[in-house]
Parts: C-alpha cells; structure tokens; sequence
C-alpha cells in the first residue's frame, strides 16, 4: 500500500472480530470440526500480520518456539529480506502440533494463494458474516499493533514495510483510541472555572 492509496476500514475486521475468528477456530478445532491446518493458516494471517505469499513461503525451521517468534522471509526486487514477528501464545501449542508433522525443508503450508484465500473466505464468512481477504488480517494487525504500542518503527518492523510513510497510513484508525487521552489532555480543568 502506498501513502496514496486509501486503506477502507469496512473491509478491515475490528480487533474484537479477528479475537472472535480465531477463538472460535479454537474451539471448532477442539470438538474436531476445524483442521489444525486451517487454523494454523489463519492465526498466522490474523496474529502475525504476515502476507500470503510469506505465509506460504515459511518451513519449519521458521518458527523458533522458545522466542516466540517467526521468522519471514520477503522477496524483494533486490533479493530477500528477512525479518522476524512475534508469534502470539494463544497459537503456538497448534502450531508446534502441526508442524510436528511437516517433513524436511518442505513448505509449513503447502497450498495455493487461491486455496488459502478460500479458507479464509469461509471461515470469516461463517463466523462473522462476512468474507474477508487475507490481506485485511495484515491491517487489521497493523492498527492493533499501533493502537497498543504507539510506535510506528515497531509496527513497520513488524509487518515488513520499507518506508514508514505507508504505515502512517494506519494511524487514522489508530487514533480512535486516543480520543479519551486527547480529551483529558485539553480538557480545562473543573477546580479553575469553578475560581472565577
């Protein structure tokens, strides 16, 4: 996304939807009606900010557990650049599940672009309405990450921007969180009216 283009929030979940997909792929996954697989996907999408194509490019050598962290690997014009995201607690006991069973160096995800975008589609409809692209999970974890640690450096570390223009995008819907801060801040103070 570049600063000229217009992020448009109906597309984008609200943190308390993505909380509300991914804790009911846990608990579908518990009664056995959602695959590890498809969890796994999702998780990463919705609590990693990661893109498709990173998504599909991980191995399991990727996820170092003990840190929590993933490493992603992004390919750019001039190569790869690697960087490394915080893996959230609530998925990682799926994820060393799962990829106990991913062999060698082979893809942790071995599907198509298409296929992933599918899963998503369906589980996102099913469980809050509405089908939603991959990529919304990656804006919907920008904003999150803004809107809890107001530090834009951090986010674009995170989601893999070059520029931290593009990630300013996010703070017009960051900013709603602030409003209680920015009110109390210039709000004139009772004790002194109260004077005159």
């Amino acid at each position: 996304m570049t600063s000229d283009q217009k992020l448009v929030l109906k597309d984008v979940p609200s943190w308390a939807e993505v909380e509300k997909i991914i804790g009911t792929l846990i608990r579908k996954h518990k009664q056995g009606s959602v695959s590890l697989r498809d969890l796994c996907i999702e998780g990463l999408l919705a609590t990693t900010g990661i893109r498709t194509s990173e998504l599909l490019a991980l191995r399991k050598e990727d996820f170092d557990f003990k840190q929590c962290l993933v490493t992603v690997r992004q390919l750019k014009k001039k190569g790869e650049f690697v960087r490394q995201t915080v893996m959230s607690d609530d998925l990682k006991p799926y994820l060393e599940e799962y990829l106990k069973g991913v062999r060698g160096s082979r893809p942790a995800f071995d599907l198509t672009r298409r296929q992933v975008l599918n899963i998503t589609h369906r589980y996102t409809a099913e469980i809050i309405g509405r089908p939603i692209r991959n990529h919304a999970f990656r804006h919907a974890y920008a904003i999150r990450i803004l809107e809890k640690t107001r530090d834009l450096e951090l986010c674009r570390r995170l989601i893999g921007h070059s520029e931290l223009e593009t990630v300013k995008i996010y703070l017009d819907f960051a900013i709603g969180d602030r409003a209680k801060e920015v009110g109390d801040a210039i709000s004139i103070k009772r004790q002194a009216t109260k004077d005159d």
